[in-house]
C-alpha cells in the first residue's frame, strides 16, 4: 500500500505510520459529505489527502460558521479521540477528494505507542492556536478583499490547484460576513484580473498578484509554520 500524501502520516516513522495503515482506510469524499457531526460521539480520525475539509462550530440556538479549513497538512478529530470522544464541531468535505481514515480507538493506541506521532500533532496544536489568534487580529485589522485572498490562497495551499469548488455562501461563512459583501470583494479581484468566479468555483488567475492582495497575516503564520517544524525541542509529556 503506498505511504499518505497527508503530511502529518508522512512524517512518521515506519512502525506508526504500519499501525495507522493497517487499521485505517483511504475513503474517497464527495464535496457536502458529513464527517462529524455536533454532539455527536467521535468515531474517527480523518488525515485529509487531496480533501479539503470544513469544519464549521455551531451555538446551541443553531446558529453555524465555518471557523477552518483542513487539507492535507493537517487532521480532524485528534484531540477529541484523545480527550472527550465527542465532536463539538461539524466537519464537511468542502472540496472532494480522498481521505486517511483511522478509527478512534486504533488511532490513541497509535498516539500512546508513538513518540514521532505524539510529537506531530503537539506541533500541529501549536500551530492552530497560532492561527486562531492571529485570525482573530485579521478579522479587526484587515479588510474584506485582503482576507478573501489570503482564504482564497490558502485554500489553493491545500486543494493544490488554482480551481476552487468555493460557493460565495462558503466564503461568506469562512470569512464571518455577508454573502453580498463577499460577491462584492470577489467583484474588486475580479476587476484587478486576480480571480475569476463562475457558478460555485472561484478560478485564481493570477496567483502572483493574490499575494500581493492579501493581508500580511498570510506571512505572519507562513514565519510561525517555519519556525515551529523547524524546533527541535521536544513536546513535554503528560
Amino acid at each position: 500500500m503506498r505511504a499518505s500524501n497527508n503530511q502529518l502520516l508522512g512524517s512518521l516513522e515506519p512502525v506508526a505510520w504500519t499501525a495507522l495503515s493497517v487499521n485505517g482506510r483511504r475513503v474517497e469524499l464527495a464535496k457536502g459529505d458529513v464527517l462529524h457531526e455536533m454532539g455527536a460521539p467521535l468515531g474517527f480520525v480523518y488525515f485529509p489527502e487531496t480533501a479539503v475539509l470544513a469544519v464549521a462550530s455551531e451555538t446551541l440556538a443553531g446558529e453555524s460558521v465555518n471557523v477552518a479549513l483542513v487539507g492535507e497538512e493537517g487532521v480532524v478529530g485528534a484531540f477529541e479521540a484523545c480527550g472527550s470522544r465527542q465532536s463539538f464541531a461539524t466537519v464537511t468535505a468542502q472540496i472532494a477528494g480522498t481521505i486517511w481514515r483511522v478509527p478512534a480507538g486504533a488511532y490513541r493506541e497509535a498516539f500512546g505507542n508513538s513518540p514521532g506521532l505524539r510529537n506531530q500533532i503537539h506541533r500541529y496544536i501549536e500551530m492552530l492556536l497560532v492561527e486562531a489568534r492571529q485570525f482573530v487580529a485579521c478579522n479587526a485589522l484587515h479588510t474584506v478583499e485582503n482576507r478573501l485572498a489570503r482564504s482564497l490562497l490558502d485554500a489553493h495551499d491545500r486543494a493544490k490547484s488554482t480551481s476552487l469548488s468555493l460557493t460565495q455562501d462558503a466564503l461568506a461563512q469562512l470569512l464571518g460576513v455577508q454573502r453580498t459583501t463577499i460577491a462584492a470583494a470577489i467583484s474588486t479581484l475580479q476587476r484587478e484580473g486576480l480571480v475569476q468566479s463562475g457558478r460555485g468555483v472561484v478560478e485564481i488567475v493570477n496567483v502572483a498578484g493574490l499575494e500581493r492582495a492579501s493581508c500580511s497575516c498570510r506571512q505572519t503564520v507562513a514565519y510561525a509554520r517555519r519556525e515551529i517544524q523547524a524546533s527541535t525541542a521536544e513536546p513535554c509529556e503528560a
